[in-house]
């Protein structure tokens, strides 16, 4: 999973490992898309001290070389925290 922030112009890695494993447990009963877009559907409300877009790509591969392409790649939105309506006025 990679993460880029507002303003940044390239994705970097989220969170302390850059590969994380999908659980076999996981994949049992449903394909892989069905996982990911279950997983990318909390990542708003699990990640919303976090705006900008969020990458998760699998890959068949434990350690893919660049250019390997993934199996599954999706992009989401994420749209961090409420602003305030207009500048200066702060949110309760």
């Amino acid at each position: 999973m990679r993460f880029r922030a507002d303003g940044e112009p390239e994705f970097a890695v989220l969170g302390p490992e850059p590969v994380n494993r999908v659980p076999n447990d996981a994949l049992r009963n449903v394909p892989l898309e069905v996982w990911a877009d279950a997983l990318l559907e909390e990542a708003p409300d699990e990640l919303d001290d976090l705006r900008g877009d969020l990458l998760l790509e699998c890959f068949t591969e434990p350690a893919p070389t660049e250019g390997t392409p993934p199996v599954y790649s999706r992009q989401v939105r994420l749209p961090g925290p409420a602003l305030p309506p207009y500048p200066g006025r702060r949110l309760s």
